[in-house]
């Protein structure tokens, strides 16, 4: 057990003792005071260099004004659909269910899964899984015109099959599935930011 003795020392410089005050007779009272000064240096501490680093919350970048309306348009996956909806709606966009006039249509042609087989146990029993998530997508004005040309991105998340247990089941995969899904709309919906801050800029 730490002796009053070191507290004393370490507290010196921060915490002013009264005369009368005896470490023996009360020698947890100086560690409690230690730990509350501590925590609000290091509170205050934090504080400062944060606003010293420039920190501020992060906030959605605003999308060109012909995206500011936008109507999503997506080939088959209903599920990407509402994921983009919802990213859209975060970062301020006002979502049709129709395209129309001053309404943007972002198409999505091609949202497509893809599982392959990467290894296999010693009895020819399939090991490790990739699922890979292949998307298209552009951006076009109500009267047609090119916003955002068309773009290609891909994602891929591995899992392993364990003959033994039920993993590598079609609830797993549904899972991954939804995880890459997510990720697709927040990819796509960055993508449209950094057009929007390039158009800016430019």
């Amino acid at each position: 057990m730490v002796g009053p003795g070191f507290f004393y020392r370490v507290a010196k410089p921060v915490v002013a003792m009264p005369a009368s005050y005896d470490a023996a007779l009360y020698p947890g009272m100086l560690s409690m005071r230690l730990s509350r000064s501590a925590i609000l240096i290091v509170v205050v501490l934090a504080a400062l260099l944060l606003s010293g680093c420039g920190f501020h919350l992060r906030r959605s970048a605003v999308l060109l004004p012909a995206m500011q309306r936008m109507v999503v348009q997506v080939n088959g996956d209903s599920a990407l659909r509402r994921g983009l909806a919802l990213a859209l709606r975060a970062s301020g966009v006002h979502l049709a269910d129709t395209p129309g006039p001053g309404i943007a249509v972002l198409n999505v042609p091609v949202a497509r899964f893809q599982t392959r087989a990467l290894a296999a146990t010693g009895f020819a029993r399939v090991g490790e899984y990739t699922v890979l998530y292949h998307v298209v997508f552009e951006v076009h004005s109500a009267k047609g015109k090119i916003l955002l040309p068309r773009e290609t991105v891909d994602m891929q998340r591995s899992y392993t099959f364990d003959r033994t247990q039920v993993i590598g089941s079609p609830a797993e995969q549904e899972a991954i599935r939804q995880s890459l899904i997510r990720d697709m709309s927040q990819a796509i919906l960055l993508r449209l930011q950094a057009f929007s801050s390039g158009q800016h800029q430019g």
